[in-house]
């Protein structure tokens, strides 16, 4: 799919399946692509004409070590991504036309497909699964011929005039992965091959059919094709999200039997909204009846697995706990059968997942796919329209001036936090989201008459929040601390006749009214000893901590540009030196933020603490969470990483002579030092 950027340029995702076709409409002769770089010279026929010689000279005075390249010009008509069968490949090929004989079936590759000698004779082809390379020839030798799923009567029909078959290979797919995870968009039609009556829909529906959905704008009695633009999406055979379930991913879908139907029935669909970052799921074993009390068997999944048996699990399951992440889980095994996508949350019984009975004989995360844009976290959509309709605009960066025509009836917000200002240059009343959907202004905290002129991201902080309010001037009085959100402070029992603020870490959002009403103020670390003069508000009704969203990220520090690693082996220790040092083990100098704990995603059940007394000095190591006190820290994108737990003391690098020159210790606080400051790179 060629999906716009946000800069304006388009560019194409190489994690599908693509099929480039000579001619436009998907006519003419074809080429797939697997993942991963390919080069391209005449995909269809001959090489035209040479447009430019050019001379690569390698040595100077060496007229043999002279190579000519050339640059040909070729015209692709159509590009049409696959929609991925995670189902086993089958091929069936018949010696008659009309499938007629007795077939012969593949599932898997075969490099050498014939039969005592001779190519299989296949005057028929029908494609149940996958997608499929046919060669003439053993070996893969020859042009291959490209079939999809569907019925091939003759050798015409397939593409060749002599009909035999020397050896054939299925392009096999990895996880599911979805581009456009918060921008999701599906064009559904009421007749197959995306033709008869059509309509878009950006958000979930419980009943296609019913005329009462305000998204219902074209009455469809059924869903005979659609295309799935953005976002990943479940199908369900009936209304209300109940029946058989099929994952719906970005592509086109011609008909019911390419979204795997069991039969043409579709009434309803839901996005799926997840984190799909580190999936990680639980399986509890169904028990047998005559095993007693006996401890259960459990799995846990952090990868796919297209056979659970051979992990020492049984294909009965009891339930599920999905920690992280969305996943499916299929009746059969090589993600095949019925699917039951699963999202966070606790599945007490098979009927929560939509399932008759306990079994599950494999499964799979869905994955965000990468992209050229991934290294930014900040993204937000406006949308012309309520409900996520009309014009799009979307910012990635701050917008110190947007322009006066600009409308934003509602938006999605992809990533990060946002902050939206009524006026220019960020000032004026203004309006703080978290990452969801906000399909109103009204859902955005916003009056009818409102409208934004300047937006911008809320700087990331990794920080435990806490906040105080006093009821005198200058910090003084009855004070009020929390780490939470506070919906009303005087249903919390607090009198919210407030003087003075001091924000002691994280990032807060304050509110005139209970219930995140009235105006809003966004406020880092800092004290406000005067809260009236700075605010013309004598009250607070509510309050909320600006969280953030789990982040995988490298830690370089400024003086050395090296990076934080843990060594050791500390997957079979229970503590690991804390060094910054060029050269790094795989993964150990990935760290994310949990709690107020820095940890390392090699051990994520040990964090960064404190050898002996916390002195000027002292080394930091990868320690087990059993250490007291647990040490928590805070750190910005860029500047120090502080210590929550002993304030006044952050990180820093021993330096010197000596062998221990790179270990990370604990030091007070120098704006001198250059090795105290520390950047942090998202990856």
């Amino acid at each position: 799919m060629v999906s716009p950027c946000a800069d304006g340029e388009r560019q194409l995702s190489t994690y599908w399946w693509w099929v480039l076709y000579e001619k436009p409409n998907f006519k003419g002769e074809k080429v797939a692509l697997d993942e991963g770089d390919i080069e391209l010279t005449s995909p269809f026929g001959p090489p035209n004409k040479p447009l430019q010689d050019a001379q690569d000279w390698t040595g100077e005075g060496s007229e043999e070590e002279t190579e000519m390249k050339t640059t040909q010009k070729f015209i692709i008509g159509s590009v049409r991504r696959a929609v991925r069968d995670y189902s086993v490949p089958e091929i069936s090929l018949f010696p008659e036309e009309n499938a007629e004989g007795k077939k012969v079936v593949f599932r898997d590759t075969s490099e050498d497909a014939r039969i005592f000698g001779f190519p299989v004779k296949a005057n028929s082809i029908i494609i149940n699964a996958g997608l499929w390379l046919v060669f003439a020839q053993p070996f893969f030798q020859g042009v291959p011929q490209i079939l999809e799923v569907g019925g091939y009567s003759n050798p015409a029909a397939w593409g060749v005039e002599q009909p035999y078959v020397g050896s054939l290979h299925p392009l096999k797919v990895g996880e599911p992965r979805v581009e456009n995870m918060y921008e999701p968009k599906m064009q559904i039609y009421d007749k197959p091959y995306f033709s008869g009556k059509s309509r878009t829909i950006t958000s979930s529906m419980r009943d296609f059919m019913t005329r009462m959905d305000r998204q219902q704008t074209t009455f469809m009695h059924n869903v005979g094709s659609l295309k799935v633009l953005g976002g990943i999406w479940v199908g369900y055979e009936k209304e209300g999200f109940r029946g058989h379930q099929y994952l719906l991913e970005e592509g086109d879908y011609h008909d019911w039997r390419v979204w795997g139907g069991c039969n043409a029935e579709l009434r309803s669909v839901r996005i799926i909204r997840a984190e799909l970052s580190e999936p990680v799921m639980m399986m509890f074993e169904q028990p047998e009846e005559d095993e007693g009390l006996l401890e259960e068997n459990t799995l846990e999944v952090t990868e796919a697995i297209p056979d659970v048996e051979l992990h020492g699990y049984k294909t009965s399951t009891r339930s599920i706990h999905v920690l992280s992440g969305a996943w499916i889980a299929y009746s059969h095994v090589d993600f095949s059968g019925n699917q039951y996508v699963l999202e966070k949350g606790f599945y007490n019984t098979c009927a929560d997942w939509g399932s008759q009975d306990t079994r599950i004989c494999s499964v799979q995360p869905i994955l965000q796919a990468p992209s050229d844009t991934s290294g930014c976290r900040n993204k937000i959509i406006f949308y012309s329209e309520p409900d996520f309709q009309g014009e799009c605009s979307i910012f990635s960066h701050q917008q110190e001036e947007l322009p006066d025509k600009f409308l934003s009836r509602s938006c999605r917000v992809a990533g990060g936090s946002w902050v939206l200002y009524e006026d220019k240059l960020f000032s004026g009343n203004l309006y703080v989201l978290s990452e969801g959907e906000y399909p109103s202004l009204t859902s955005m905290g916003r009056p009818p008459s409102s409208s934004i002129h300047s937006v911008k991201p809320v700087p990331m902080i990794f920080s435990v929040p806490s906040v105080s309010l006093f009821s005198l001037e200058g910090l003084e009085g009855r004070e009020i601390t929390t780490d939470s959100e506070v919906l009303s402070l005087v249903q919390e029992g607090f009198n919210n006749h407030v003087l003075s603020v001091r924000v002691n870490s994280g990032c807060w959002v304050l509110c005139e009214y209970s219930n995140y009403r009235g105006r809003q103020f966004l406020l880092e670390p800092s004290e406000i000893t005067n809260w009236p003069k700075f605010s013309s508000l004598h009250v607070i009704g509510s309050m909320f901590p600006i969280r953030q969203s789990r982040q995988l990220f490298r830690v370089r520090n400024k003086d050395s540009g090296h990076f934080l690693s843990v060594q050791g082996g500390v997957e079979e220790m229970k503590s690991g030196r804390v060094l910054v040092t060029p050269d790094v083990e795989p993964h150990s100098d990935i760290w994310f933020y949990q709690d107020g704990l820095i940890k390392n995603k090699l051990s994520p059940t040990m964090s960064l603490q404190v050898m002996g007394d916390m002195e000027p000095g002292a080394k930091v190591v990868l320690w087990t969470e059993t250490r007291q006190p647990i040490q928590t820290w805070m750190a910005q994108m860029k500047g120090l990483i502080s210590s929550l737990t002993f304030p006044g003391m952050v990180l820093d690098v021993k330096g010197g002579k000596t062998y221990d020159k790179d270990h990370v210790v604990v030091m007070q606080e120098n704006d001198e030092r250059l090795s105290q400051q520390w950047q942090m790179e998202l990856l």
